[in-house]
């Protein structure tokens, strides 16, 4: 391919999340090497948007406030002109959107602009359609406009296939990618991270990295913390992740648990590598994932997981290598597996060291880029 092709892409919110934050890493090493990049986005704030601006990426936005969807839907037709208006300006070779409704948005934009690629990505299950009906209608719809859709795990893949019935030659498996470098240069602060959040040097962290939203099971990690301190009291729980709601009835749940003293609620950190750098073992509770970011981060901190054997994640742990696998809603395993690793520090250590090979090796973020850029060679070509 020529080089400097212009590519756009499509995304709800720059909000911290693990399809914002694997965008972002693609564009960083795209944007002004293969590829000169557009972001076009629905809201017009987010975290990550000073970090895209300083790349030097244009970005354009919908004009959307947070909310908007739910108190403003009608808000969706501008944007929807808006994004059209913008494709026909930098006439991209490739459009790339992310993440339900969006994905819909981008793939139509594209079509009736005529872009040469359109792509769409599914990052995770397909449960939103149980919960909005409409999403199911607009994720065929995406399905069908798209000349491919990547997904980010296997179990993705099938979920895809059985909910949507799309043909399977239309997908497209690229895993998610971390950057093992920043998790490598973080492990020195271990020891001033712990000091700052007054951790004792005999107390052992778990630590949670997630939002607080039902489907990611904090509850269930609580209930596993209230077994694993009668047998581990030094242990120290850490949940990482901004409220989405939840938090006070998960505060509740500790008190009534007799946990509340080993248990911290840091809400949304920005500090996550240095925080995995500080911890112990990482636990990843959720009752449904795509493939979880969390896990290859925690895993490039040399960190052993725990985690529910749902979703991506058995593709990402080697059960009894690189962690534990357990059922999903079953505090009792969790709290087995937790309690097995506190115990035998070798044997953490060790699957600690084997995860940070298997992220190097399989989850690296220069394979996620290579693997799209490929994909956009192959396609065009």
């Amino acid at each position: 391919m020529p080089e400097k092709l212009n590519i756009l892409f499509a995304i709800g919110s720059l909000d911290i999340g693990g399809a914002e934050a694997q965008m972002a890493a693609l564009i960083s090493r795209l944007h002004d090497r293969r590829f000169f990049c557009h972001l076009f986005v629905l809201q017009k704030e987010g975290y990550l948007k000073q970090y895209i601006r300083d790349l030097g990426v244009p970005t354009y936005d919908g004009g959307l406030e947070r909310g908007d969807l739910l108190k403003a839907p009608w808000k969706l037709i501008p944007a929807q002109l808006r994004l059209i208006r913008i494709l026909l300006l930098v006439r991209p070779v490739v459009v790339h959107s992310f993440l339900p409704l969006v994905t819909c948005m981008g793939a139509l934009g594209g079509r009736l602009t005529r872009v040469p690629l359109v792509i769409t990505s599914r990052r995770a299950l397909g449960t939103h359609q149980e919960r909005y009906n409409i999403l199911r209608l607009l994720d065929l719809a995406a399905n069908r406009l798209s000349h491919l859709v990547t997904v980010n795990s296997r179990a993705v893949w099938e979920d895809t296939v059985q909910r949507d019935h799309i043909d399977p030659a239309k997908l497209a498996l690229i895993y998610n990618g971390v950057d093992v470098s920043t998790f490598d240069s973080a492990r020195s602060s271990r020891r001033k991270t712990r000091e700052i959040l007054g951790i004792g040097s005999t107390e052992k962290v778990i630590i949670v990295i997630g939002n607080l939203i039902p489907y990611k099971g904090h509850g269930d990690l609580l209930k596993a913390a209230s077994e694993a301190l009668t047998s581990v009291p030094q242990a120290l729980f850490l949940f990482a992740g901004e409220d989405r709601g939840i938090g006070g009835r998960l505060e509740k749940m500790a008190a009534e648990l007799g946990v509340s003293s080993r248990v911290r609620f840091l809400g949304l950190r920005h500090d996550i590598p240095q925080l995995l750098a500080a911890s112990d073992i990482s636990v990843v509770a959720s009752h449904e994932e795509g493939f979880s970011n969390v896990i290859l981060e925690s895993m490039a901190s040399g960190l052993p997981v725990v985690a529910t054997r749902v979703g991506g994640n058995p593709e990402a742990v080697v059960d009894g290598v690189t962690g534990w696998l357990v059922p999903p809603r079953n505090p009792t395993a969790m709290a087995e597996k937790i309690i097995d690793l506190l115990n035998d520090i070798k044997k953490a250590e060790f699957w600690g060291r084997k995860g940070r090979e298997r992220v190097r090796k399989r989850f690296s973020i220069e394979r996620m880029v290579h693997a799209h850029l490929k994909l956009y060679g192959e396609a065009l070509n």
